[in-house]
């Protein structure tokens, strides 16, 4: 098999990478500025969507993982960039729909999101990583990196249990109050819905009885 690291495969393999607020791939956010590459060594250049994004130490992480699994990748070095600055022109005609469908979802969401009542539901599948790493897969074959909480939270989602119910159960794992872990929460399962990972359970519906 040819082992030649080209920047078409990783390329490829940066597209299972994420900003954590925005579930489209960072190739087709338009995150990535230039890959190099030197024998088994590759160097990227990426910017974020803002200065100061808290998402920076986990994205440099993710990518460095996902290029180091390339067969002949031997060294990874990723850099942050600032210039020029990224716009939403910079994405891809494929991210840009992507956004625009995610957009759309969320305003179905935040009409009928209500934790009260809201029973989550998985979609998709996890995949384990021989290194560690783990990939939640929509059903569009979509890849997103997450770690044990959101594992955790999406497996235990069987469309059973309201939001709220689940918020409990993580509140008491956790030794901290609803109220403390709700927030976040109900932001993760936001973020789900919209990467196309949860559903919500389809209602019996009720059949009223006919008079005679």
């Amino acid at each position: 098999m040819d082992q030649a690291v080209t920047v078409d495969r990783v390329m490829e393999a940066l597209r299972e990478c994420y900003d954590p607020e925005i579930p489209v791939n960072v190739v087709d956010l338009g995150l990535i500025y230039n890959v190099s590459v030197d024998k088994g060594t590759v160097h990227v250049k990426y910017t974020l969507t803002a200065k100061g994004c808290p998402a920076h130490e986990l994205l440099s992480q993710q990518m460095k993982s996902a290029v180091q699994r390339v067969p002949g990748v031997t060294s990874t070095e990723v850099e942050v960039v600032w210039d020029p600055p990224w716009t939403p022109e910079k994405m891809t005609d494929q991210g840009k729909q992507r956004l625009q469908a995610i957009q759309e979802e969320n305003s179905t969401i935040d009409q009928i999101f209500d934790p009260s009542t809201f029973k989550p539901k998985k979609k998709g599948h996890l995949v384990k990583n021989p290194d560690g790493t783990m990939l939640l897969i929509n059903l569009a074959n979509v890849r997103f990196r997450v770690n044990d909480d959101i594992a955790s939270l999406w497996e235990r989602s069987e469309g059973t249990r309201t939001v709220d119910e689940l918020t409990s159960l993580v509140g008491m794992e956790l030794q901290l109050s609803p109220i403390e872990v709700r927030p976040q929460v109900v932001e993760l399962y936001r973020s789900l819905v919209a990467a196309g990972l949860i559903e919500a359970e389809k209602q019996d519906e009720h059949v009223l009885p006919l008079r005679s």
